[in-house]
């Protein structure tokens, strides 16, 4: 069963980051986000593709550092962290092409950790600092793939959207 799991997990991962690249191969969107309860950042489509490899990369590193100490260290951070806006804002200032393809990176990296995880590994149980006590599998559910499907379906919006200033 833990097999299928990560199995099914992997596939939706792969599903999400087909559609990610499939809509950048047409450029970024235009447009800012609008900013809502959820969300305290309006961002254009260049800060939320460079929050997206950024969050990969710190997703993928953040779960193998909590796999080598489960139970002993607390994974994940706050929206409030400054390097986390520094990244993004790093990476935000990268051509488009080079934007999207530091994102295809960090994407192919992610899946391939994915991939390499024993059927088992999606049981453990991690402590994260805003879930408390969370399987990988929950971890991988909520703080990837659906993390990963809002911010798709954000630029999905900006496509629809006219092009205006941020807030």
């Amino acid at each position: 069963m833990a097999e299928a799991a990560g199995s099914d997990l992997i596939f939706e991962y792969d599903l999400v980051s087909e559609e990610l690249v499939e809509l950048l191969e047409a450029g970024l969107p235009k447009g800012v986000s609008y900013r809502d309860k959820t969300h305290s950042e309006a961002w254009d489509s260049k800060h939320i593709v460079a929050h997206m490899a950024e969050w990969c990369e710190f997703w993928r590193t953040d779960l193998e550092e909590g796999l080598k100490r489960p139970g002993s260290m607390v994974i994940g951070r706050s929206n409030l962290d400054e390097e986390r806006s520094r990244r993004i804002n790093a990476l935000a200032s990268l051509s488009t092409a080079d934007l999207i393809d530091r994102l295809t990176l960090e994407i192919g990296k992610t899946a391939g950790l994915l991939a390499a995880l024993d059927p088992a590994d999606f049981g453990i149980t991690l402590t994260h600092l805003t879930d408390g006590q969370i399987t990988v599998r929950d971890l991988t559910s909520k703080h990837l793939i659906a993390h990963l499907g809002e911010h798709l379906s954000e630029l999905k919006k900006l496509e629809q959207l006219p092009p205006r200033e941020p807030e």
